[in-house]
């Protein structure tokens, strides 16, 4: 073989080993969970969606691509059912929460947002509250006792012990507090984040008390309380500013 030749084998081996990394880097690093519908459980609905897309192949990546091989097929089917309990005709026998799959949790987006050096991700609302809905004592209010700020307290500080830092922040109108979550977009822009306000049981609203003021994006644990990412913002203009770093303190955790 020609030394030509040989530089040309190798150039060609070496191409194809990046654009293989680069697929499985790609399918990996976008893989959440098994939960296609997102509907915050692993049914047989979302087998059936897998099976649906058996034999496709993908330049990118997809959700149905369990093992990053860049096609759905069989590997992909015994991936699901080695992880979730099926009978012997492969159907679904149990609905598993998404929450209590400790390698698969969190719904990330795809444009995740940097304040102060720090990478907030998209949540999916819908996800979110599921979670609150299904995994907690947060929903409905215990019988008329808590108030709004106790109830934030215990909904931030359950998310920070369940899903992590940077998930559910504190909102505050002034008047009322509440959740809030970064849903995309542009940080700044107040309609960039949802509300998440179990306590009156109102999801994804910016109006009537919600007339957010401040945002705390709690990061970790401090001596007193949180650091957190503080956040100004104007509701009448949609807009937040004045970012800047502090502990956070609010209070006693109240869940158990």
């Amino acid at each position: 073989m020609s030394i030509s030749r040989r530089k040309h084998c190798a150039i060609v081996a070496v191409l194809v080993l990046c654009y293989q990394f680069a697929g499985s880097a790609t399918a990996s690093m976008g893989l959440t969970d098994l939960d296609f519908d997102n509907d915050g459980y692993i049914t047989q609905n979302d087998l059936n969606i897998l099976k649906s897309h058996f034999n496709e192949r993908y330049r990118w990546y997809v959700p149905w691509d369990l093992n990053a091989d860049m096609r759905c097929d069989y590997r992909d089917f015994y991936y699901f059912v080695e992880r979730v309990p099926v009978n012997q005709r492969y159907q679904v026998v149990a609905n598993i929460s998404v929450w209590n799959m400790s390698n698969y949790t969190i719904e990330r987006g795809i444009a995740p947002a940097v304040i102060l050096g720090e990478t907030i991700y998209p949540q999916n609302p819908y996800r979110v509250v599921s979670w609150i809905k299904h995994c907690t004592s947060l929903e409905p209010p215990k019988n008329g006792s808590a108030v709004c700020v106790h109830y934030a307290r215990d909904l931030c500080r359950l998310a920070y012990k369940e899903l992590g830092p940077k998930t559910i922040a504190w909102g505050s109108s002034g008047v009322h507090a509440y959740g809030m979550i970064y849903i995309g977009g542009d940080w700044r822009k107040l309609s960039s984040w949802a509300i998440i306000d179990p306590y009156w049981k109102l999801y994804h609203t910016s109006s009537g008390l919600h007339d957010t003021r401040t945002i705390e994006i709690l990061l970790d644990k401090g001596r007193y309380g949180y650091w957190a990412i503080h956040l100004d913002a104007d509701p009448r203009n949609n807009t937040i500013y004045d970012a800047y770093k502090a502990e956070y303190r609010i209070g006693n955790y109240r869940e158990p």
